[in-house]
């Protein structure tokens, strides 16, 4: 789908993929809200950019990829939550792996797309539904985003007519 509102974040998402498929030769995958906008058309602006990767990036070579992304401008914000900005823009790194512990997702078979010469990995409506569903057994997470995750599950059945 077509992005308006959350353009500017999927460029950047865009930006990145690239510079992760040239230095790295992975295809990351675009994960979040942009991914659900961008899927099954914008419901508001998102508020960063999530991007799942090997874990091996966020692990062992952690102190690397945090120099490879500062390198393209970010600013880590917080390095816990492997959370960097620029521009305004949050850029949020997770690990792929997580897909299959957390959720049951196999991020291995996940669908492939290319824009232009960039390649990334994205998921379906029917695995963001498993996403946000296994969302809802995280109590820090339903404190915090309890009610958009319910619309965003409400919003993904609507779009599968569920």
């Amino acid at each position: 789908m077509e992005l308006k509102i959350n353009k500017p974040k999927f460029e950047v998402f865009l930006e990145i993929a690239e510079a992760l498929n040239k230095k790295y030769k992975i295809a990351p995958v675009l994960y979040g809200s942009l991914g659900l906008n961008r899927l099954i058309g914008e419901f508001g602006a998102v508020n960063d950019v999530d991007v799942l990767v090997p874990s091996r990036y966020i692990k062992e070579n952690w102190k690397e990829f945090k120099i490879f992304i500062e390198e393209q401008g970010f600013v880590l914000k917080d390095e816990h939550e492997h959370e960097f900005e620029r521009k305004g823009i949050l850029l949020a790194f997770g690990k792929e792996e997580e897909l299959k512990t957390f959720s049951g997702i196999d991020y291995a078979h996940l669908a492939v797309e290319d824009v232009g010469k960039v390649k990334f990995k994205v998921l379906n409506a029917k695995q963001y539904l498993r996403v946000y569903e296994s969302m809802k057994r995280d109590e820090y997470r339903v404190e915090k985003r309890g009610k958009e995750d319910l619309d965003k599950i409400r919003r993904i059945k609507e779009y599968l007519k569920i």
